[in-house]
C-alpha cells in the first residue's frame, strides 16, 4: 500500500523511560513472591501481549542481525488513548491490530484504567513506576467532549494548550525525571494541530546484584562467527530457569521479584529468528509458569549500551492499521467534529543501559549474570530480552543484543 505524505496535522508521541538500579549488597531473595497478582480482563492482556510481540516479530524480521529494543506497554497504552478518537474503519483496523477487535471499547478502557492503577501500585518499596499521560492541542481545535472525557477519566490525560515545543518538552522532561529533555523539535510545524503523550517511568532495585570486582572483559561471539571483547558481569545466586530444546530461559528478578528481566538464550543457528517465531500470548503465559529454582547457578551477562530507532508506520499497517495513516482514508471523526486528521508517523526511539549498577532504559514512541564450579549461562551470543510485570502478566520491553559492543 502506498501512503500520502504530507505535512503532519496530527502527531502521535509515546515516552517510555525505564532506569532499574542495583544497590550493592541489597539481597532480598527472601522477599520474593510478597507481591499478589492483579486480576485483569485476559481477553485484553493477552491481546496486547500478543500485539506486543506481533510487533516486535515485524520489526526484527526487517533487521535480525542488530540491535532491537522495543516497548509493547509505552505503544498499547498511546494507540489505546488514540483508539477513542477514531470510528469507521479506523477504528476496526486499529482494535484488530491492537487484538481487540472482540472487545467494546467501554471495556478496554475499564481495562486500561485497572491496568495503569495496577502498574503504579507496585506493592514494592524497591520499585517506582509512574505513568502520565497529556494531549496537546492547538488553538482553536475543538476537541469532542467525548474524547475529552474518555482519555481523562481512564488513562489520567491532561489536556493542554499547544503553545510551544519548549512547554510541552518542559513537560517531557518533569514525566521522565529529566531522562528526556526533548521530544518536540522547535518550533512546532504550522501544519500539526495536536500532540498525544504517553510517559512511562520505571525505576527497580535488582534482587541481586553483580559485583564489580567480578567483572572481566571476556568475548562475545557474534553472528557471522567473528568476536568482540565486551566487560562481562558475573554473579552466582539461587536463579530461577527454563528450558527446552530450542532454548535456555532466565529470570533476573527486581525488588520482591513482581518485575523481573526475562533472558533467552538460543540453542541452535537459527538463533533469535527461533525465539521470534515462538512468540506468542498462550506460550508466554506457559513459559512463564514453567520457571524452576536452582540451588546455584552462575550467571554472566554482558555489560552493554544500545540506541535504537525505527518509524513503526509499515509495521502497523501491514498488522492491518493502515487507513489511521492516510489522508484519504483517516476517521478521527470522534475525536474532532468531522475528523480531517491522521496520523503522519509514528517513530519509537529506545535506549538501554546494563551494567554492575542497574538496568537503565528509555524508549520515546514519536507520531511526529569453591571446589565445584555451579552450573553456568553465559550470555557470550546473541540473546533475547524482556521485562515482565508478573503481576499484570503484560511485557514493559522487548529486545534482541545482537552486539553488545
Amino acid at each position: 500500500m502506498r501512503f500520502r505524505r504530507f505535512a503532519p496535522p496530527f502527531m502521535l508521541l509515546s515516552i517510555l523511560i525505564s532506569a532499574c538500579d542495583l544497590l550493592t549488597g541489597l539481597g532480598l531473595g527472601s522477599k520474593q513472591g510478597s507481591w499478589r497478582p492483579v486480576p485483569l480482563d485476559s481477553r485484553v492482556t493477552d491481546a496486547y501481549t500478543g500485539f506486543g510481540f506481533e510487533l516486535f516479530r515485524r520489526v526484527q524480521a526487517d533487521d535480525p542481525g542488530g540491535n532491537l529494543f522495543v516497548s509493547p506497554t509505552s505503544a498499547a497504552l498511546a494507540l489505546a488513548m488514540i483508539y477513542n478518537g477514531t470510528a469507521g474503519s479506523t477504528a476496526d483496523e486499529m482494535a484488530r491490530a491492537l487484538g481487540l477487535g472482540q472487545i467494546d471499547r467501554r471495556t478496554i478502557n475499564e481495562n486500561n484504567r485497572l491496568w495503569v492503577d495496577a502498574l503504579t501500585r507496585t506493592g514494592d518499596p524497591l520499585v517506582e513506576l509512574d505513568i502520565a499521560n497529556s494531549v496537546w492541542y492547538r488553538e482553536g481545535l475543538s476537541l469532542l467532549d467525548s474524547f475529552r472525557d474518555e482519555v481523562a477519566t481512564h488513562y489520567d490525560a491532561e489536556l493542554r494548550p499547544m503553545t510551544t515545543a519548549e512547554a510541552i518538552n518542559a513537560w517531557v522532561s518533569r514525566a521522565t525525571r529529566g531522562r528526556i529533555e526533548e521530544i518536540v523539535t522547535p518550533p512546532i510545524p504550522a501544519a500539526v494541530v495536536a500532540y498525544l503523550v504517553n510517559a512511562l517511568y520505571f525505576r527497580a532495585d535488582w534482587t541481586y546484584q553483580f559485583d564489580r570486582r567480578d567483572t572481566h572483559d571476556r568475548p562475545f561471539h557474534l553472528r557471522d562467527g567473528s568476536t568482540v571483547t565486551v566487560p562481562m558481569m558475573a554473579r552466582t545466586e539461587r536463579f530461577e530457569t527454563r528450558s527446552d530444546q530450542e532454548m535456555v530461559m532466565l529470570r533476573l528478578p527486581y525488588g520482591t521479584g513482581r518485575f523481573s528481566m526475562i533472558l533467552a538464550l538460543p540453542r541452535d543457528e537459527r538463533g533469535l529468528g527461533t525465539i521470534a517465531e515462538r512468540l506468542e500470548s498462550a506460550r508466554w503465559r506457559e513459559w512463564m509458569s514453567e520457571f524452576s529454582e536452582l540451588p546455584e547457578l552462575r550467571v554472566v551477562l554482558p555489560k552493554f549500551e544500545i540506541e535504537w530507532e525505527a518509524s513503526l508506520v509499515e509495521t502497523l499497517a501491514a498488522m492491518g492499521m493502515e487507513s489511521a495513516f492516510d489522508a484519504g482514508t483517516a476517521d478521527f471523526s470522534a475525536m474532532v467534529p468531522g475528523g480531517g486528521v491522521w496520523i503522519d508517523e509514528l517513530l519509537q526511539k529506545t535506549y538501554l543501559r546494563v551494567d554492575e549498577e542497574g538496568t537503565e532504559a528509555a524508549a520515546v514512541t514519536s507520531g511526529a549474570v569453591a571446589v565445584s564450579a555451579p552450573p553456568s549461562i553465559e550470555f557470550d551470543r546473541p540473546f533475547f530480552l524482556a521485562i515482565h510485570d508478573h503481576a499484570t502478566e503484560t511485557v514493559l520491553f522487548l529486545g534482541q543484543i545482537n552486539d553488545p559492543s
